[in-house]
């Protein structure tokens, strides 16, 4: 064997010490990209000057807080539902935006109609469709209302109506053009924006280092001058080792976006919302209190993946009056149609047979009340499938990727 030089020696060392700084790089991620939290402050509460109070970043496996959260009894204050479904999990997904069209829809804003899928989709909606996805076979139309409601609407939600709009009455979401997408991209974005603008994340929650490629390319260039310095095993081992240092780093580099301190408790606030979502009982509400809570409540229940549970919980309640012999139970579901639910599978049996004596039109208090809780219930079913209808855009899943710090152009994050 060739004795070693000073040379093999060096490059060795230097070698060796790239992976001395990839270790280093390794464990001050884990602590970077952990999110921070208040110091010696109720998990949740927001102190009165913020900008100015202790914090510390979490320490541990879990990079998000995970201990122990009281329930809250109302949403972060303030807060609509595509916010709180964004600070939960750092994305903006399909629910996220179907909720912000519910929650429109349940303010007066628009009327949300389920009728069966009839024609082809739109080519804008077949070409972001999953390439692997059956063919939908509800559809739903979206009618703007003529009257203004007494509720005013937000940067954001102005401009995702317009967009998805765009002057007409109603639209059909499997004839949404190129236009309507786009506008449902800008409102990703623009959620992406909004949390960033109110201090919950330093920068975009799904941007990743982008220096991982030069990184790479700088790794690969100095291997390549180890081996051409020194074209023995010496050389040829610590090129191998430098290289493999350099995706390694990348690696460690490449971490999520903690939020602040602010964005901790309000994502803890908002969980606790969801505790109270997805565990509340039938037994918790008043008769006289279920007309107004059903349907303010959700669109975040949709965001929390608990819209299922909510529904039931208030279908219960309505068979539980009609057992008790109180007063219907008076749901404000103005807001949807269930005239076409006897052609899609969401209807319920009795739904259906009460149809047939041609008295179903669109669903009113009354009606709700001779069916007791099976339109209620429906209404998580309506809640999932048009989630999952928005969610077989496939625009709609990278969130993120590509858009920078959330304040860059949409139409170049649509194309990323």
């Amino acid at each position: 064997m060739v004795p070693m030089t000073p040379t093999d020696l060096g490059l060795l060392t230097l070698a060796l010490f790239a992976w001395v700084v990839v270790a280093v790089l390794h464990v001050a991620g884990r602590t970077l990209h952990h999110d921070e939290v208040f110091t010696d402050v109720t998990p949740g509460v927001i102190p009165p000057q913020p900008a100015r109070a202790p914090r510390h970043r979490l320490r541990g496996a879990s990079p998000e807080y995970d201990g122990e959260i009281a329930v809250a009894f109302a949403p972060p204050r303030g807060l609509k539902p595509g916010l709180v479904g964004t600070i939960v999990d750092g994305r903006v997904d399909s629910y996220d935006l179907t909720a912000m069209l519910v929650d429109l829809a349940v303010r007066g804003h628009l009327r949300i109609t389920a009728v069966p899928l009839a024609g082809e989709l739109s080519p804008a909606r077949r070409h972001f469709a999953r390439r692997d996805a059956e063919p939908p076979r509800t559809d739903w139309v979206l009618t703007r209302s003529d009257e203004h409601p007494y509720d005013t609407l937000d940067e954001l939600e102005e401009g995702l109506l317009d967009g998805v709009f765009r002057g007409r009455a109603e639209i059909r979401f499997s004839q949404l053009d190129h236009p309507a997408l786009l506008a449902l991209r800008e409102t990703q974005v623009g959620l992406y924006r909004e949390v960033v603008r109110r201090g919950w994340y330093p920068r975009h929650p799904q941007q990743r280092g982008r220096s991982g490629c030069a990184l790479i390319a700088s790794g690969a260039v100095l291997a390549g001058l180890f081996v051409l310095v020194r074209p023995t095993w010496a050389g040829a081992l610590s090129a191998v080792l430098l290289l493999a240092a350099s995706v390694l780093a990348t690696r460690a580099l490449r971490g999520r976006t903690p939020r602040t301190a602010e964005g901790s408790a309000v994502r803890i606030q908002a969980l606790g919302f969801k505790k109270y979502l997805q565990t509340a009982e039938a037994d918790q509400f008043r008769f006289e209190e279920a007309a107004g809570i059903f349907s303010r409540y959700l669109p975040y229940a949709m965001v929390f993946g608990v819209a299922q549970h909510w529904a039931k919980v208030f279908g219960d309640l309505a068979r539980r009056a009609q057992l008790a012999g109180a007063d219907p139970v008076e749901f404000d579901l103005s807001w949807f149609d269930v005239a076409a639910w006897q052609a899609v599978d969401m209807a319920t049996d009795l739904l259906w047979w009460d149809s047939l004596d041609g008295s179903l039109d669109l669903i009113d208090t009354e009606l709700v009340a001779q069916l007791g809780g099976g339109v209620v219930e429906g209404l998580g079913g309506f809640a999932t499938e048009l989630g999952e209808f928005m969610g077989s855009l496939d625009f709609l899943d990278g969130l993120g990727d590509g858009c920078g710090d959330g304040c860059g152009d949409a139409a170049g994050c649509l194309d990323a």
